[in-house]
This record gives structure tokens, C-alpha cells and sequence, in this order.
């Protein structure tokens, strides 16, 4: 059978709503609907743990993945590296002769050596820079997880050392990291204490500099020679080994500042600057050189295998693009906006952003910035969370609107499953809200009206607001039917523990049930219908109810038998049996002047008319939960009928009774009466609520014809 269902649920034609339709139609009661329904359940139950179980083996796998690629990112390192010093042994024999002397050309001539008294300190800066990128190399391969940081050619270090990360609340030592400050930015990576071999350190985060502030941190018990680096939106601090060193840090750190914020303010006047003149081509010496130095650097290409790496490893000579004015004061312009909670155009920045950075060259600078964008990304996030969290009466009495801003600007910035969990989260807390503030006045049907009001008021509220703000959303729209799922349970709860709980007659019971699925039904019409789940939350309370009231019948049917005279019922004036004959009337049960046996008297006694009063109050209760419970027709049927045969079960052992023999004939009156007339009313009414005949009613009228000829001997017997 689960094959089946699994071929049917996996075919590639298969459509929800048909199948469910065809279930519909082909299932008898609920009771197998819930059947097929567990059965769906179970599959499902079944496939999650599949998938589970698929998904932690390639789980495990993506870690073993991981591990390797991080094993073989080092080897690459280290194998760089090697490369990188066997070129360097290779250049070095190329420039020294067999002898050990260097080679024609190779060498610094005296000429060349005067010029080099007086290099450029431009020259000399660049070749510092060089040596300081080698540096970086070096100390890299000692890190996991930081290829993307050579990625940037005019980047080098400046200063390194190891420091002890301190908490910001009580300063104390957290954990061990190697600082690296570079020349565009300052580099974090984390001690790992459990690895060995050269890779001892990963990599955490990569932070501009002008991202970043250096604050000085007075000694305060254990934390000596600490430091502060202000990193929007955090902080974090740092300890030295010694004054020394921390004195190094907060001096490097300044300088290179300052020397950051003038290249990059010299920048944009060398692009727009006119070319001049070259001042080497005045100096005889440096054209030697440069002839020299071409024949052998043509030499030295033709004959060196690292050419290529040499030559693609230079720098290129073109400037980066430079970052417009508006993405710099993005950030602050981002903070302004979000503190003063103008959430529209902080998205609009942040979507001017966005669209600035997929056209924009993937540099590092702009991978920072955009970094710090998503993570003012996030701060807005948070304060708009904040702002559907329904806390305080502002929130919970703004009414359905109230929330459609908020959410408007998570669905912009592609949080739609968060707006759908807060908006209906929001939803939730204003229907508890107003729940709470009803009052339980009155009896129990003016208290159940005005919670189904309130109940289904704020639901056909969230579903048209819904509707609107979540339109072209269909991915959440389960969401919504699971929450109004919970919503119908948490009111069924409320709803049977008032109705249910307390001494509530089967008549206020039904009016009730029938009050809140009138209510469900008018709810439906926005294309959401709970009434399976209201039924399925007072399924059980409604049996044990039904089933009290028609224990409480019989127990009164034979407290009536016992306490029966069998006398008939006398008026004391034609005015009171005019008021009971439209009594009757009105109850549906007319004709009675054939029963009277005189003026004002008649012939039925007063519990077989008390029986009357009660019975049809009965049916009509009755009828009312089959109408809105059409489940439970089993049970409702056979307790009309467990009734009335109750009743006609006395009247016969009363007509049976030897010491009734004189009162035979009243007796075997109010036994047709309800064979007659109770019994096919009660049988009128039911088909004219639910259009078929009752199954079992019929079968009580073999009980006429004892009556009847009962009657019959009596009277001839008389005669």
C-alpha cells in the first residue's frame, strides 16, 4: 500500500488537488479521510528521516572535503614557496661565473655603483615595498584560510607580532591572535593550539583601515599594555607582551593612517597630472646602464625558465577606479538614516549600493565596503524587526496596517520568510491581546458570540492583509495556512473549555457549535476553510456531551415510569387550555383535541406531555449538531432512537402490568400518542433537515400494533 501511494505521490502527472478531490469522493466518513490522512503523514515522516540521513552523509563528507582542501591550500603554499626560493638560486647562478665572479653585464659598474649612492628614494620606497610583500608571502604560509588577502598586488606588510584578544566587559584574556597590519588594512588570525606542523594560525577577519580607530587603554588590574581598535559597529581589544610593543602597535598604526589617506589623496591629482619629462634621460650613466641592461635582461629572458612568472607577477601600471564620493559616505549616511528610523531611504541606499557593486571590480576594497553594507544590512533588519514586535498597546492597537510598512521593507531586501514569520508572529500577539480583554459576562452563549467575533474579526483581518502585503509570495503561503491552524486550535481550546467545561445544557452546547461554524463558513469565503479543524478540536468534547444528554433522557424517562399515576391532565379553565394547545402548536406538535375526553380534560398524563416538552427540545438540538457535525450522524441517530425506545419500553411493560389492568385504556392512549404522533414527528424533522429518512426511527412502530390491540380487548372486554 505505502508503494502505491509512494508511485502516485513521485508520478511526474501528479496534481495535488486532484488527488485530494479523488479522495474526497472516494472515502465514507472522516474516519478514513483520517486514515489516508496518517498514511500521508507516515510517508512523509519517512522521506524527512531519508533525506536527513542523506543530508548529515554529505554532511560528513563536505567536512572530510574541507579538510583536504585545507591540507592541500598548504601544500600550495609551501610549494610556492620553494618555487619562489629556487628562483631566486637560479637567478643568483645565472649572475655569478664559474670562477664566482659575476658575469659581464651582471654586475654594478663603478658608474652604477655612484648612481646607486644617489637612487630615488621613490625607487628605494618601491623596493622596500617588494621586500615587505615577500615578507607577507612568507608569513602567510603560516596561516589557514588567507589566499584572498595576495590577492591585491599593491598590498605589503607593515607590522606583525602576536597579541592576546581581552573582553570588553572585564578585560580578561580570551584568546591568542596574530595581528598583521598591512599597508590598506589590518588582518586577524586565530592561534590554533591543537595543530601542528607550520600552518599555525587561521584566518578570521580582514578589517580597512579606514574602517578602523586605535584608542589607548589605561592599565587597569590585570590588563596592562591593552589598546583598542574601533571597528564599526564593535570594538575590540587587544594586549601586548610589553609597553615596547604596544607603543610599536599604536605608532604603526597612526603612521600608516596618515600614509593611506595621502595616497590616497595624491591619487586622483597624479591621473589628471600632464606628462613631463623624463629627468634619466639627462643622465649619460643611466643610458649606459640601460643599454647594458637591456642586452642582458633580453639575455637573461631568453635563458630564464621563470620569465613568464616574473613578468605576469608585475604589477599592473594601470590605477584602480577610484570609489565615488557617495559609496564613501554610504556608511554614515546608512547610520543616519536607520537612527532616525527613515527606513525608505536607507533602502534605497542600500539598493543603490547593491547595484553599484555588481557593475564595480571586484577588488578587496570594495569586497570591505560591501561588507560593512550588509552589515548595516543587518542593523536595519534588527530595528525593523523591532518594529512588528508587538510589544506595548501602540503596537497591538495599530490596527492590520500598522505592520505593513515594516514588513514592505523586509520583503525589499529579500527576507520574505522572516517578514512571513514576524508579520504573523504579529498577528498572533494581537489576537492574544484581544482575547484576553473579554470578559466572561452573561451565560455562556452571549460570551461564546462575541469570541467567535473577535476570533474570527482578526482572522479575516490577517488573511486580506495578507493577501496584500504577501502577494506575490506564494512560497508563504503555507506559512499562513499553518498559522491559522494554530490559531484555530488555540481557539477551539478556549472555546470548549467555556462551552464544554461548565454545566451547559445540550441546547446552549449546539447553539454555540452552530453560532462558531456559521462562523467558519463565512471565513471560507476568503479561500481558507477551518472547519475540519474546528471540528477535529471538539470532536471528542461533543461525543461525551452528546452522550450525557441522551444518559440524562433515559434516566429521566425512568424516573417519570416510576413516579407515573396515569391520570389524565385536567384544566381549570378553557383559557389555560388554550394556552397549552398554542404551547404545542408552536413546538410542532398539533391535533391534541383528539385526545381530550372532556371539556377540559386530557386525555394524556403529564409526563408523557412533560416527555413531549423535552423530546422535541431534544431533536432540535440534535438536528442542529448534525447539521454542523455531520461525523458524528452514527451517534445522534441512534440516540434519538434510544429515546424514544426508552419511552415506548415503559409504556409497553406498563400496558403488560397486572395491577394497571383498570387504567389499560389511558395507558395504551398515551402509548399510541407517542407511537402516533411523537414518533413520526421526530421522524418529519429529521429528514427535513438532513434530506434521507432516519435509518433505525421506523423499526420503534412494531409497537403499535401491541398497543393497539391492547385497546382493542380492553374495550371489547368492557363492552
Amino acid at each position: 500500500m505505502a508503494d502505491i501511494l509512494v508511485k502516485k505521490l513521485t508520478a511526474d502527472d501528479f496534481d495535488a488537488e486532484k488527488y485530494v478531490q479523488s479522495l474526497s469522493h472516494s472515502s465514507v466518513g472522516g474516519l478514513e479521510l483520517q486514515q489516508q490522512r496518517q498514511r500521508v503523514l507516515q510517508l512523509s515522516k519517512e522521506t524527512s528521516a531519508l533525506l536527513k540521513k542523506n543530508v548529515y552523509n554529505n554532511y560528513m563528507q563536505f567536512i572530510e572535503t574541507a579538510k583536504e582542501i585545507s591540507q592541500l591550500e598548504s601544500e600550495m603554499y609551501q610549494l610556492s614557496h620553494l618555487i619562489t626560493d629556487q628562483k631566486s638560486i637560479l637567478s643568483m647562478m645565472l649572475e655569478v661565473t664559474i670562477s664566482g665572479d659575476k658575469g659581464p653585464g651582471s654586475g654594478l659598474s663603478g658608474v652604477q655603483e655612484a648612481v646607486q649612492e644617489f637612487e630615488d628614494p621613490q625607487e628605494a620606497r618601491l623596493r622596500q615595498q617588494r621586500e615587505n610583500r615577500k615578507k607577507l608571502s612568507a608569513l602567510l604560509e603560516n596561516i589557514e584560510g588567507c589566499s584572498h588577502v595576495l590577492e591585491e598586488p599593491e598590498r605589503w606588510l607593515v607590522y606583525e607580532g602576536d597579541l592576546v584578544e581581552l573582553s570588553q566587559d572585564d578585560y580578561s584574556g580570551q584568546q591568542r591572535v596574530r595581528a598583521c597590519l598591512l599597508n590598506d588594512s589590518f588582518m586577524l588570525a586565530t592561534w590554533l593550539a591543537d595543530r601542528r606542523g607550520p600552518v599555525r594560525y587561521r584566518f578570521e577577519t580582514l578589517h580597512l583601515l579606514d574602517a578602523l580607530v586605535p584608542v589607548n587603554v589605561k592599565d587597569r588590574g590585570q590588563a596592562t599594555n591593552a589598546f583598542k581598535l574601533l571597528i564599526f559597529p564593535d570594538a575590540r581589544a587587544f594586549q601586548a607582551p610589553s609597553p615596547k610593543i604596544k607603543s610599536e602597535w599604536l605608532e604603526h598604526l597612526e603612521r600608516t593612517k596618515k600614509d593611506r589617506v595621502a595616497a590616497q589623496q595624491k591619487q586622483p591629482t597624479a591621473e589628471h597630472r600632464a606628462p613631463v619629462a623624463n629627468p634619466d634621460s639627462e643622465n649619460p650613466f643611466l643610458k649606459q646602464q640601460d643599454s647594458v641592461g637591456s642586452r642582458d635582461s633580453q639575455d637573461d629572458d631568453e635563458t630564464n625558465p621563470f620569465s613568464w612568472w616574473s613578468s605576469s607577477s608585475a604589477p599592473p601600471q594601470s590605477q584602480v577606479p577610484q570609489t565615488p564620493e557617495w559609496m564613501q559616505e554610504l556608511p554614515e549616511d546608512l547610520d543616519q538614516a536607520i537612527a532616525q528610523r527613515n527606513f525608505e531611504d536607507a533602502l534605497t541606499l542600500i539598493q543603490r549600493a547593491r547595484e553599484y557593486f555588481t557593475q564595480a571590480p571586484k577588488t578587496l576594497v570594495n569586497a570591505e565596503m560591501k561588507r560593512g553594507v550588509e552589515t548595516r544590512v543587518k542593523t536595519l533588519v534588527s530595528v525593523v524587526r523591532a518594529e512588528l514586535a508587538a510589544s506595548g498597546e501602540r503596537s497591538l492597537n495599530a490596527g492590520p496596517k500598522a505592520a505593513r510598512r515594516a514588513v514592505n521593507i523586509l520583503l525589499q531586501l529579500n527576507k520574505q520568510q522572516m517578514a512571513c514569520e514576524l508579520f504573523l508572529k504579529y498577528r498572533t500577539a494581537i489576537l492574544k491581546s484581544a482575547l484576553q480583554r473579554l470578559r466572561l459576562e452573561g451565560d455562556t452563549e452571549v460570551y461564546i458570540r462575541h469570541l467567535c467575533a473577535v476570533y474570527f474579526r482578526n482572522l479575516n483581518d490577517t488573511l486580506n492583509e495578507f493577501n496584500k502585503v504577501f502577494a506575490s509570495c506564494k512560497s508563504c503561503l503555507p506559512a499562513l495556512v499553518v498559522w491559522a491552524g494554530d490559531s484555530m486550535n488555540s481557539f477551539a481550546s478556549k472555546f470548549c473549555q467555556h462551552v464544554f467545561s461548565t454545566q451547559s445544557s445540550l441546547t446552549t452546547v449546539s447553539e454555540c457549535v452552530s453560532l462558531a461554524d456559521h462562523y467558519c463558513k463565512q471565513a471560507s469565503k476568503t479561500g481558507l476553510d477551518l472547519r475540519f479543524a474546528l471540528h477535529a478540536s471538539m470532536s471528542r468534547d461533543l461525543e461525551r456531551r452528546v452522550a450525557s444528554a441522551r444518559d440524562q433522557m433515559l434516566d429521566a424517562i425512568k424516573l417519570r415510569a416510576q413516579d407515573e399515576s396515569w391520570q389524565p391532565t385536567k384544566f381549570t379553565d378553557e383559557r389555560q387550555l388554550q394556552t397549552f394547545m398554542e404551547e404545542m402548536n408552536d413546538i410542532g406538535v398539533a391535533g391534541l383535541n383528539e385526545y381530550l375526553t372532556d371539556a377540559l380534560v386530557l386525555g394524556l398524563t403529564s409526563s408523557v406531555l412533560e416527555l413531549v416538552r423535552v423530546m422535541v427540545a431534544f431533536v432540535e438540538d440534535v438536528l442542529r449538531l448534525l447539521v454542523v457535525w455531520p461525523d458524528a450522524q452514527q451517534l445522534l441517530a441512534d440516540s434519538l432512537t434510544a429515546v424514544l425506545e426508552a419511552q415506548l419500553h415503559q409504556c409497553k411493560a406498563a400496558v403488560q402490568h397486572p395491577m394497571l389492568k383498570d387504567k389499560t385504556s389511558i395507558v395504551c392512549l398515551n402509548s399510541l400518542f407517542v407511537v402516533d404522533v411523537l414518533l413520526p414527528l421526530t421522524e418529519q424533522r429529521y429528514t427535513e433537515v438532513t434530506g434521507f429518512a432516519h435509518p433505525t426511527l421506523r423499526t420503534l412502530a412494531r409497537y403499535r400494533q401491541l398497543f393497539a390491540t391492547s385497546a382493542d380487548s380492553h374495550t371489547s372486554g368492557f363492552v
